[in-house]
């Protein structure tokens, strides 16, 4: 069944050449003079090669601070959308085409932010996934099937500072340079291996996925890690994590950059009693901490204020589980715990048999709910499957998985 000899890897990683430059040449920043990049764009042929950059963990919003598009025919651009989102009308027209990506995921939230979609999709990490590469990081796949090596270490480098460096001009640039090549030697092996199908809807439901829904009460995660169980300390949490992301998204940084989540959970912990106890604490020693004391003891007296009808209760759930943790299964639901056994080790054995990771041919949180809630026959197993959200490619596969 795991027939992959029909693609090789034409290089090893050590023995690829460095790609220091963009063949083309070096591109500027595209910004006020969008239409032109437009213009271009739209004079191009084929597929749109596309990344984005973000500042995460320097600024506050996850947002793209720069778009990366290459098209035959045109070239390559790098685009600010910052200041600019209205004049990207024009862009979203024109990008109404096939997408290549690496790792789609958060590109596809962020440019969706900015009004841009595409019609479809090709995610170079979900290819190489599927033909079972153990490592599929851009840089592992460019080294191993194009035998170029391309720079890593700008990658957390501040993408919303301007200007750019022409270094990191570079890194953004050749980050799209090469996807097109690489999507057509994944699509070949994909062919070969007879797995281009299972691709296309694996990427047609990254391209659709909806944007996740936010935390109901994100500030548990706090409360979790300092260990606040108190209902009147849940509330000051509360109302310091309120007040955090406030300042925050003032001052354009990340929330943790104020004040960690275990700093935040161990305040509200010792419950002070007067600004003068949030002032002295050990917790807020430095100047940089001593600067928003006000702000945390205004949340904390607010807290202090509230009802007790109005404070958190001690335990919440984001959602209601399906079922119980499996480890309970054995003693209240001995053929669910049966069944689980049984999908458990179909799938690990069937993945391997396929040559790719587990968590591919189904998810973990799918291989419990079907054994939780069990069959009737192998109709049903496909309907719930499909139900639940697997791919035309995971049901044929998970039902030779069970029933062959």
């Amino acid at each position: 069944m795991n027939d992959l000899s029909a693609f090789t890897y034409f290089h090893h990683e050590r023995d690829a050449q460095p790609l220091l430059t963009p063949r083309d040449g070096l591109p500027e920043l595209t910004h006020r003079d969008i239409a032109q990049a437009v213009a271009a764009l739209d004079a191009g042929h084929g597929a749109f090669a596309i990344d984005t950059e973000r500042a995460q963990g320097i600024r506050y919003s996850d947002r793209a601070y720069l778009i990366q598009i290459r098209r035959a025919g045109a070239g390559t651009f790098l685009i600010d959308p910052v200041g600019i989102e209205p004049k990207l009308a024009p862009l979203a027209t024109v990008l109404r085409d096939e997408w290549i990506l690496h790792a789609a995921d958060q590109d596809l939230l962020s440019l969706r932010e900015l009004g841009l979609s595409p019609t479809k999709v090709f995610d170079t990490e979900i290819a190489a996934l599927l033909l079972g590469f153990e490592h599929v990081s851009l840089q592992t796949l460019a080294a191993e099937i194009l035998g170029q090596v391309l720079a890593k270490e700008y990658s957390r480098s501040d993408w919303s500072a301007r200007p750019l460096s022409a270094e990191q001009r570079t890194y953004a640039a050749l980050d799209v340079e090469l996807l097109h090549e690489l999507k057509e030697a994944l699509s070949g092996m994909l062919q070969r291996a007879g797995r281009l199908e299972w691709c296309e809807q694996e990427c047609e439901a990254v391209r659709l996925k909806p944007q996740p829904p936010a935390k109901q009460q994100p500030w548990r995660k706090a409360a979790h890690q300092a260990d606040v169980s108190d209902r009147r300390a849940l509330a000051m949490l509360r109302e310091l994590w309120a007040a955090r992301d406030k300042i925050a998204r003032e001052r354009d940084i990340p929330p943790t950059n104020v004040l960690p989540n275990v700093v935040l959970g161990q305040l509200a912990k010792r419950k002070p009693r007067s600004r003068a106890d949030v002032a002295h604490s050990s917790l807020l020693r430095s100047h940089e901490r001593q600067r928003d004391v006000s702000q945390w003891w205004h949340a904390i007296n607010k807290a202090w204020h509230l009802p007790y009808a109005a404070l958190p209760a001690r335990t919440f759930k984001e959602k209601q589980a399906l079922f119980p943790p499996v480890k309970r299964w054995g003693a209240s639901h001995p053929e669910a715990a049966q069944r689980w056994e049984y999908v458990r080790a179909a799938v690990l054995i069937w993945a391997d048999e396929l040559g790719i990771r587990q968590e591919l041919l189904l998810k973990p949180a799918l291989q419990k709910r079907i054994a939780w809630e069990g069959w009737a026959s192998p109709d049903d197993f496909a309907e719930k499957l499909a139900q639940w959200g697997a791919r035309p490619w995971q049901i044929e596969q998970m039902h030779l998985a069970i029933f062959r």
